[in-house]
């Protein structure tokens, strides 16, 4: 029998443009500025249960005796520690930015998490993403039946654009359901044009904008003929609980193999619906449950809000500055420039989070950007054997090596997909019966 604990950050039902329009945060997001929803969920043997929540509790007590102010309030007002409580201030770059006492709290969690062989299982959603299929899925799944192009780099592309680069114009059509689709891709296709226009010349984005002349000529298909006529996708333009549920059966239809029988108890933070693990092999599920008396969700919510933090701050560094469209934006030395505490942390990170026997227990959208960023972050620094050999190079040097890691690993995501692509074909026909059957990630 396992428990399983499932917390997220960065939920959000509904999309708003923001007002004024914001250039480099294009839909009202909350205080957490998050632009992905992250949801982490940790599996324990019940039999090691309880020893993990004496653990936990002395772990807890440990950091508490540094914070004696917090220590009285959270007392008072009978709440547990939380993640917030320890990432509020001091993380500007990250785990380069933490003081000692929570670089402590957290080394000692994930090596306890480790000892324990506690498995975890991350995703994350882009809400671009979300947008995007709302509005175009049955454009990419015409792409897939009638043309060459790829709808997994399509997918890609046009999420990207619209993260990034996408007018305030295009970003109210995706958001009105009540625009036809041959109207939406030709807006987009005249904001592309006004891109590739603004960008002759340029080198940095000499691939980019072949991509995009490459995906006007395949919406001309649709714009230019009108006896092709798409449908609206009946998804709606909210937060699509089937990625979810794909990514969880996922993890768990692994884990099933090769033995068929496992039994979990599902346990979910407050504000999780029980509905979306309809079908799954679950024994039991307990909804709204109160941190205060699992310490299995006190943990998950810590980890979850490490990581969606650490996301964030890495997205908001490296964000694209529209001055400067022809130089790469880089991450910033600074998160290279760790003590051998904090190296130390992103090691015990990289055990629990990454390196793992099995295939899925971290598991990117199909707009890729901000998991990778985060997956190439952990595993690059994990990397180097110890701590003196990750300081013998220069931070400059890490930044370089960091980005040639994730331009490598991002052309082994477009390679991944358009396999996958390839197999739903030969398998179904179609990637729409692919992704209908429940055998293929949802675009």
């Amino acid at each position: 029998m396992y428990y399983l604990f499932m917390d997220e950050k960065g939920p959000q039902n509904s999309f708003k443009i923001t007002k004024p329009f914001d250039k480099q945060n294009k839909l009202s997001y909350a205080n957490d500025n998050m632009h992905s929803y992250v949801a982490n969920v940790i599996q324990i043997e019940k039999t090691d249960y309880e020893f993990i929540e004496e653990e936990y509790h002395q772990i807890v007590e440990t950091y508490l005796s540094t914070r004696q102010q917090l220590q009285w309030s959270l007392k008072n007002k009978n709440k547990e520690l939380k993640g917030l409580d320890l990432l509020k201030t001091n993380f500007d770059y990250g785990i380069a930015s933490m003081k000692d006492n929570e670089v402590q709290f957290y080394t000692s969690l994930f090596r306890m998490l480790n000892r324990h062989s506690v498995d975890n299982l991350l995703f994350m959603i882009s809400k671009m993403s979300i947008i995007t299929s709302s509005r175009l899925s049955n454009f990419f799944y015409f792409l897939d039946e009638n043309t060459d192009f790829s709808p997994f780099i399509a997918k890609y592309v046009l999420t990207k654009y619209a993260e990034i680069e996408a007018s305030k114009k295009v970003i109210e059509a995706l958001l009105d359901k009540t625009l036809p689709i041959r109207p939406l891709l030709k807006l987009i296709k005249e904001d592309l044009k006004r891109i590739i226009n603004n960008n002759q010349g340029n080198l940095r984005m000499a691939q980019q904008l072949d991509i995009y002349k490459q995906l006007i000529t395949a919406m001309d298909r649709v714009i230019l003929s009108h006896r092709i006529r798409l449908s609206e996708p009946t998804i709606d333009i909210s937060f699509d609980w089937n990625k979810v549920k794909w990514a969880f059966d996922l993890w768990m239809t692994e884990q099933r193999f090769p033995a068929n029988h496992i039994e979990w108890i599902l346990f979910l933070d407050e504000g999780i619906p029980s509905g979306t693990f309809n079908g799954l092999e679950i024994s039991r599920i307990i909804e709204g449950c109160d941190s205060r008396d699992h310490v299995g969700l006190q943990i998950t919510d810590m980890i979850v809000v490490l990581i969606g933090k650490l996301v964030s701050q890495i997205t908001a560094n490296t964000r694209y500055d529209f001055t400067k469209s022809d130089q790469r934006v880089l991450l910033d030395e600074e998160y290279f420039n760790l003590d051998e505490q904090q190296y130390n942390l992103i090691t015990e990170l990289n055990k629990f989070l990454l390196d793992k026997e099995t295939n899925y227990h971290f598991v990117n959208d199909a707009y890729f950007d901000e998991s990778l960023s985060l997956q190439v972050y952990i595993g690059y620094i994990a990397s180097f054997d110890n701590f003196k050999q990750f300081t013998s190079i220069k931070a400059k040097d890490h930044v370089d090596w960091y980005f040639q890691n994730f331009v490598k690993q991002s052309e082994e995501k477009y390679f991944e997909g358009m396999k996958n692509e390839s197999m739903a074909k030969c398998m179904f026909g179609s990637l729409k019966e692919g992704i209908e059957d429940g055998t293929v990630r949802p675009l």
